[in-house]
Order: structure tokens, then C-alpha cells, then sequence
């Protein structure tokens, strides 16, 4: 009998192993047939814009997560308690006779998720539990000392009421209690304010503590008057018009000088709807205030802007749609260098692929940021085109968009921005980290 081809060690040996090679070809063939007709269906074969769902933007999406920083900052003296709390925002402090208490570990589980939000710190310290006259455990709320009027009832500290601590209940209580009656509105606050449910008056001007707090003071002490006879029907704040000067036009607003100007608008949500409302004088007064507060509750006033904040974005083509980009400065191989590493401007640059959707939704907030920017000459943002130029060594992209932060300084050492995509975001971020404005 004839030996079966397959089966057969001896004679047919040879056979067997071509048979096998053309077996594997074959296998191979069809593998590669599946591959380059992905590919001409528009999917690619790793990597590009395949993000979780629930991902977001940042390099890294499709990588491991960085580990999470500790969610409080640690007080080891009474000269660093001082100085945590002598800050524009509120201050969050969890006072623990010892680490391995299980308040300060419910402490730390309970701030994990609201750590970018607000500002948390801790202490085991004798000194500094003295001085806070806590015995065993504590969670104490500081309202900012640059806000604080105890003239017109703000209270320096609050202390959380339960002894069980969880998220919820805390994130409610700090929502409550954060802001003093007239404090700063800022892309972080907006939330504490809203929350509320009530409008919110907002006074733009040029607000710098450290070159002119007399100024502060100024529009302060005539906010706090008028904020006093409108409790519980409006609440107040200021903000750095700096900040704001792109977003001025939602309330109907404009400035000529962001140094001298102020301006006076509103902000009232309803369901997911936020409207804008802004003051047509120019000259700022507490009757003024008082004249433009009274008119928006009295029904007498109509919002320059409708925003649903319920909405979709609206679509965007491959390019982006027409979005403004002339403030953003384009980086290639050649120019990289020379605008990066340049020691008398901070920086900020976004590596993207021109097919990436994370890059395209971050497109228009991006241009957003830098043409707010645009008169602040050392603050820089830039943009490199990662797929048509070679990333520069130092300079840690593992994926699209990754944004680097540049300070203006010699040898600086880029810097992950890990802050949110919103312009306003930006911006503030920038003007609170740019050492050239230091």
C-alpha cells in the first residue's frame, strides 16, 4: 500500500514538510489579507484614536495611568499651616492625632476624588493641633484671608458637623460653606457658585494682591455693601478680568483696558441652561452695582447669551472647522528650539496627529486659550504636528494630544499640564504658573 503523505515518517518525510510551509504561507497570507483591508476601511493597526470610552484627553490615553498624588498636602509646622492657608482660595484641613487612625484614612479616601477641585491638607503635628485646639480628629474649612470680612459676618473657619466622613457629604458641606460673601470667581469656583442656586454678579477688574491690594479692597468693601442687601436673592464675587477678557463678549461686555476697566456682568443657570447678562455703564459704584442688581431681579434686564450646557459640541469636519488659529504658534523641526527653549518666555506646547479626535475637540479651546493670551507676549502656546516632525529629546509623548509645560527659566524641564481642556482653564492655569509673571 501507498504510505499516507501526511502520516508517513520515512519516505514521504520531505513531503510532510512542505506541506506544512505551505500550510503556514497560507495562514499567513490570509492574515495579512485581513490587515491591509482595515486599513483601507480607514482602521489603523495600533495605537492612533482608539480611546476608552470614558477616556478624555492627555497623552497616555491608551497607555497605563500615572499613579494618583496624594490627594492632601502634609503640615508639619505651625509656619507651613500659616502659609497653606494664606491663599485666594479656600483651605481644607484634616488634623489627626496619628496617620494610622481610621478618620485619616476615610480622610484621604473621601478627598481622592475631589482633590483638583479644592485645596486638602493634613497634619499629625502637636504644634499645629494646638493651635487648632483639636484634641483627636477634625475637619476644618478656612475661607481665604484676602476675602475674608468679619465686618459683614464671614466667619474665618467652619468645622464639619459629622463625625462620619464620606465624599458625598463632604463635597455638599464644603459647596455650602466654601465661599465668603463676596469672594473670587475663577474656572474653580464656578461650581461652588452655581451650586448656590443662586445668580451670580460678577465684578471683572484688574485684581492683583500683591501689586495693588488697596484696588482689592476698593471694589471689595462697595460689593459687600450691595452683596448684604441682596441676600438670598443674589450672590457676589470679583474676578482677574484678565482671566475673563475672552469671555467677556457672552456678557455683552467689552474692555479697552484690562488695567483700569471694570466691568460688571451676571450668570444665572437654569435647569441646563446658563444665561449671561452684563451692566452697560462703564464707571464702576456701589449704586451702579446696586442699580444693575436691582434691575435684574426686578424682571428688567434680558441675557446677552443663552448657553445649554446640556448640548453636544456641535461636529467638527477632519480639519477642525473654521477655528481661529493665529494666535497659536506653529512649531516645526527647524523653529522648535528657538521658541521652546527661549529663557524669558513660559511656554505651553500640545503635540497632536492631525487625525486624532481628542486633538481636533481640543482644537478651538486651545486657540481659545492663546488668543486670550495674545497680549501677554511672554506666555507662549505652540503646537508640533508629532507625525510629520520627530518629537525632541526630553520631551515625553506616548500619546495624542500631550501637552508640555515650559517654564521660563534656564534648563527648564518640560512639565505634563494636567489640568482640563477648557480655555479658561488654560489661561488660568498659565497666569498662575508662569514664572514670567512672577
Amino acid at each position: 500500500s501507498i504510505a499516507d503523505p501526511v502520516t508517513s515518517s520515512v519516505p514521504y518525510q520531505p513531503m510532510s514538510r512542505l506541506l506544512r510551509s505551505l500550510l503556514l504561507l497560507n495562514v499567513l497570507a490570509l492574515h495579512f489579507a485581513h490587515v491591509i483591508a482595515s486599513e483601507d476601511e480607514g482602521g489603523m493597526p495600533y495605537g492612533d484614536d482608539d480611546y476608552p470610552e470614558d477616556g478624555g484627553y492627555g497623552g497616555g490615553d491608551d497607555y497605563p495611568p500615572t499613579p494618583p498624588s496624594p490627594p492632601s498636602e502634609e503640615l508639619d509646622s505651625v509656619d507651613a499651616f500659616d502659609a497653606f492657608i494664606d491663599n485666594e482660595d479656600a483651605s481644607v484641613i484634616g488634623a489627626f492625632s496619628s496617620e494610622d487612625d481610621a478618620a485619616f484614612s476615610a480622610f484621604q479616601e473621601a478627598t481622592q476624588a475631589m482633590q483638583y477641585d479644592w485645596r486638602f491638607a493634613h497634619t499629625t503635628n502637636k504644634e499645629v493641633l494646638e493651635k487648632l485646639k483639636v484634641k483627636k480628629e477634625a475637619v476644618l474649612l478656612y475661607r481665604s484671608p484676602r476675602y475674608l470680612s468679619e465686618k459683614y459676618g464671614d466667619r474665618k473657619r467652619e468645622r464639619f458637623p459629622s463625625t462620619k466622613l464620606a465624599e458625598a457629604s463632604l463635597k455638599n458641606w464644603l459647596l455650602s460653606n466654601a465661599q465668603p460673601l463676596v469672594g473670587q470667581y475663577t474656572h474653580t469656583s464656578k461650581g461652588r457658585y452655581l451650586a448656590k442656586k443662586l445668580p451670580v454678579v460678577i465684578i471683572f477688574f484688574h485684581l492683583n494682591w500683591a501689586g495693588d491690594a488697596k484696588g482689592a479692597g476698593y471694589v471689595l468693601n462697595r460689593a459687600r455693601k450691595v452683596a448684604t442687601a441682596f441676600a438670598g436673592k443674589l450672590s457676589f464675587a470679583v474676578a482677574a478680568l484678565s482671566d475673563y477678557e475672552y469671555q467677556l463678549a457672552d456678557f455683552g461686555l467689552k474692555s479697552e483696558d484690562s488695567k483700569h476697566d471694570v466691568r460688571i456682568g451676571l450668570l444665572h443657570k437654569v435647569g441646563s441652561d446658563e444665561l449671561y447678562y452684563g451692566c452697560e455703564e462703564t464707571k464702576f459704584s456701589a449704586d451702579v452695582l446696586s442699580a444693575f442688581a436691582t434691575a435684574y431681579v426686578a424682571g428688567e434686564l434680558e441675557p446677552s447669551k443663552k448657553v445649554d450646557t446640556s448640548a453636544p459640541p456641535p461636529p467638527m469636519d477632519d480639519d477642525g472647522g473654521d477655528v481661529d488659529e493665529s494666535a497659536v504658534v506653529t512649531l516645526t523641526s527647524d523653529n522648535f528650539d528657538e521658541v521652546v527653549h527661549d529663557e524669558s518666555k513660559d511656554v505651553l506646547v500640545e503635540f497632536y496627529a492631525p487625525w486624532c479626535g481628542h486633538c481636533k475637540a481640543l482644537k478651538p479651546e486651545y486657540a481659545k486659550a492663546a488668543k486670550a493670551l495674545a497680549g501677554t507676549d511672554s506666555i507662549v502656546m505652540a503646537k508640533l504636528d508629532a507625525t510629520a516632525h520627530d518629537v525632541p529629546k526630553g520631551f515625553d509623548v506616548q500619546g495624542y494630544p500631550t501637552i508640555l509645560f515650559v517654564p521660563a527659566k534656564a534648563g527648564a524641564v518640560p512639565e505634563p499640564y494636567e489640568g482640563e481642556r477648557e480655555a479658561d482653564a488654560m489661561v488660568e492655569w498659565l497666569k498662575s504658573n508662569a514664572l514670567s509673571l512672577k
